[in-house]
């Protein structure tokens, strides 16, 4: 009887301990809904978060210029004692002939009306007093012409009109028919074989600049329209319409900044851009997780610039290296941004987590960005930014990563 009731307790202790042990082994990794993510040191894995700065190979940062020059953006630089730069718009169309089709080709016997259109795509409606005149120039401007040529040209005689901008007006598209005597300063000469050349020049209360729709602002691009009669066959006359397009435009600036070979130039005209190669460690390529990662350039000065109008840095990871022809890629899913404030000169910090992502796996890309301003040539704004070579103001790439689990370590 004695040793029936000591096996009876040693089965229910036995029982007892096994249920304790579950219950404890259960409430050691649980998922609690209602609560944060828990997981003690008795369950596998855990994240572990790492930082580490990255700062880009000794002299493997560059500026390299000449991408684009003046004419070739989406808008045209002009502006009047601005401490950016000092801008003047050329605009040249093609050649209006001197026939039109009726019955078949025949001169026109007169010139009855002119329509001209521009764009005002960007100003400082804090500035007052803004007004914009349009000056004939000779037929045989382009790439060549300087701004002391294009500034000679400009008196008064050489007004064609001007147009009054309202002080609270940012973007206007400017639309004008002239006939009558409206039309003289219009006439083309034999001289000038149908070819119309216009400057474009700004004056205000104090000194600022404006962007004007050119050849790649499409729809908001300038528009010359004549409207002719000719006769017919029948002896009556007919109205005929020549739209003349854009030849050729661009702008002049009086002085150019010279890029210094120690520091990083983004922007400006001609434009500049900058590679940026970083050295990338085997644990970050082949199992961490990247988290962040924020690439932290330093300006060297404030960021020249029109107030309101904003520029944008994009920072392009490559598709191979290069040198000053490295293909930068196009998916906007990979490309940072970052603002450029006028005026600004606090560090930029741009998130390019995305980007560091393809400079992972098997076949990564090389860990190199490319800088680049947007809008590209057609933006008041040029900004410098420290090197390598730059004591204290190089750049700096800040990673964020998580190491692997215990269990996926090798």
């Amino acid at each position: 009887m004695k040793e029936s009731l000591l096996s009876m307790l040693s089965y229910c202790g036995r029982r007892f301990a096994l249920t304790a042990a579950i219950v404890l082994g259960m409430s050691a990794c649980q998922e609690r809904l209602a609560a944060p993510a828990d997981c003690p040191a008795l369950c596998p894995g855990g994240v572990q978060l790492r930082d580490t700065v990255l700062t880009p190979i000794s002299d493997g940062d560059t500026s390299f210029s000449g991408y684009r020059t003046a004419g070739q953006g989406t808008s045209l630089r002009v502006s009047y004692q601005f401490a950016a730069s000092e801008d003047r718009a050329i605009y040249r169309f093609t050649p209006r002939g001197d026939s039109v089709l009726v019955d078949s080709m025949v001169p026109f016997a007169s010139l009855d009306s002119i329509l001209f259109e521009f764009s005002l795509l960007k100003r400082d409606s804090s500035v007052t007093g803004l007004t914009i005149f349009l000056y004939r120039l000779p037929p045989t401007v382009d790439s060549t012409t300087t701004f002391a040529e294009v500034e000679a040209a400009f008196v008064p005689s050489a007004i064609v009109d001007s147009f009054v901008v309202a002080d609270s007006v940012t973007t206007q598209r400017f639309s004008k028919f002239y006939s009558g005597a409206a039309l003289v300063p219009w006439i083309i000469s034999a001289a000038d074989s149908g070819v119309l050349a216009l400057g474009v020049q700004i004056r205000a209360a104090s000194g600022t600049g404006i962007r004007i729709g050119g050849i790649a602002a499409g729809s908001a691009g300038p528009s010359f329209v004549n409207y002719v009669t000719a006769p017919s066959s029948d002896t009556t006359n007919v109205t005929r319409t020549l739209s003349q397009r854009i030849a050729f435009n661009t702008f002049v600036s009086q002085t150019t900044p010279i890029n210094d070979i120690d520091e990083l130039t983004v922007g400006g005209v001609p434009s500049s851009r900058a590679i940026l190669r970083f050295p990338w460690p085997n644990f970050l390529r082949d199992s961490a997780q990247i988290v962040r990662a924020t690439l932290e350039l330093t300006p060297l000065a404030p960021f020249p610039g029109l107030a309101t109008d904003t520029a944008f840095l994009q920072v392009r990871p490559v598709l191979a290296d290069f040198g000053s022809k490295s293909p930068g890629a196009t998916d906007a899913f990979f490309i940072g941004v970052g603002i450029l404030l006028p005026g600004a000169s606090d560090t930029v910090r741009i998130e390019v987590r995305r980007a560091t992502t393809l400079w992972q796996g098997a076949n990564p890309l090389p860990s190199v960005v490319l800088l680049q301003l947007f809008p590209e040539i057609s933006s008041f704004t040029r900004a410098v930014f420290g090197s390598t070579r730059s004591p204290g103001a190089q750049a700096r790439l800040r990673i964020t990563y998580a190491l692997p689990f215990p269990f996926e370590a090798p």
